[in-house]
């Protein structure tokens, strides 16, 4: 019976992965915006909305409750946002056309797309090699670039959302949006700037690739380094994600707030993953070569989606440390339960050995012979 009680119990016991790497930390205070005082000695009333428990259902909850407010926080992020707007609706194709007409001499019908170059490649596939790495790769990283900068202005708007999504009062948003910017807009451009580069990575070796295959000169190398980019870069992409959603909600210096990412990927691999396809899902629709599709997305990214993307992050931040520190205190609970038992049982044994030293020794009895018979009186 007591064996299938701790067989139980072990069960239950949950798995902590990283755990030892785990920094606890409280959500970050907030200096309280000044009331506004209506007459003397009478102040604002400060409305406390009820939103829910659940962590994501939270972040849709307040996105509609406070929608007005994050709205305003936005604004200013739409002006990081529009130089890649440039590159991306404008500049490529200027620079596609720039580059190629100095290459091929297009002709109507498709006749003539260029001068061949006598190895018995077609021009159709000379012309879809300079285009994948002489254009796309160069407009790829140009449009790297202004990702970076959009990075620093996404920073008062994740601040803007945390303060939103934990109650932390404001009404003032444009204020509250350089507040959030003048604190943590060098962790957006440092950990931003990582996730671009992983990004920009991936993408420059299937460039390299399609390239090559359009030559005609892809080899072993080419691929590889397509499917390293993937295999090592898509998870390594979930570490800036979440350590900018950490570093924005939770007392944590950038040593333990990247300690604390790789425990909450660990440990919530499932919605870390969904979080991470959803953010650049956006981003995947607005390289596609639809230049209406392409300004639809970005409207929508510009009203409602930077926003709303925000409160995810922070969502998926809270439901992270709050699961580890959950586990990591059941299993402090059990290490101090184990450690008193085994005070207890040391204890005991003490107790025990200075018992048995307490007890009289008896004086030890002259030996005597058994054969010898006693003598009578």
């Amino acid at each position: 019976m007591a064996n299938k009680t701790q067989n139980k119990s072990e069960q239950r016991k949950p798995k902590f992965l990283l755990g030892s790497l785990f920094v606890d930390a409280p959500v970050r205070q907030e200096p309280e915006e000044p009331q506004k005082v209506l007459v003397a000695g009478l102040a604002e009333a400060r409305n406390v909305k009820e939103y829910p428990d659940t962590f994501f259902g939270r972040a849709f909850k307040v996105f509609r409750g406070e929608f007005a407010t994050l709205f305003k926080a936005t604004l200013f992020f739409v002006l990081f946002t529009l130089p890649f707007a440039v590159i991306l609706m404008w500049f490529a194709g200027y620079f596609q056309g720039l580059v190629l007409d100095k290459v091929f001499n297009f002709m109507t019908g498709g006749i003539g797309v260029g001068l061949n170059p006598g190895d018995g490649m077609s021009n159709e596939a000379v012309a879809r090699g300079q285009l994948l790495w002489n254009v796309q790769e160069p407009v790829a990283c140009m449009v790297a670039f202004t990702l970076i900068i959009g990075a620093l202005g996404l920073s008062g708007v994740m601040y803007a959302a945390k303060r939103s999504y934990f109650q932390d009062f404001y009404k003032k948003s444009f204020r509250t949006y350089w507040i959030g910017f003048a604190k943590y807009w060098w962790k957006f451009l440092l950990l931003g700037g990582i996730g671009v580069l992983i990004g920009l990575a991936a993408t420059t070796s299937v460039f390299n690739l399609l390239s090559r295959q359009a030559f005609g000169t892809a080899a072993a190398g080419d691929y590889c380094a397509v499917v390293f980019s993937f295999v090592i870069g898509a998870p390594l992409l979930l570490v800036p994600m979440v350590m900018l959603a950490l570093s924005v909600s939770y007392e944590l210096s950038l040593k333990d707030c990247f300690k604390d990412a790789l425990v909450v990927i660990a440990n919530n691999p499932i919605s870390v993953c969904i979080v991470g396809i959803l953010s650049l899902a956006p981003m995947l629709l607005l390289i596609v070569q639809a230049q209406f599709l392409t300004i639809i997305v970005y409207i929508a990214m510009a009203l409602i989606g930077y926003t709303l993307m925000s409160l995810q992050w922070v969502a998926l931040a809270h439901r992270g440390m709050t699961k580890c520190k959950y586990k990591a205190a059941v299993l402090e609970k059990d290490r101090q339960q184990a450690a008193r038992l085994e005070a207890k049982k040391a204890a005991k044994a003490d107790r025990s050995q200075k018992a048995d030293n307490k007890k009289p020794k008896q004086a030890p009895k002259p030996y005597q012979n058994p054969k010898k018979k006693k003598k009578k009186k």
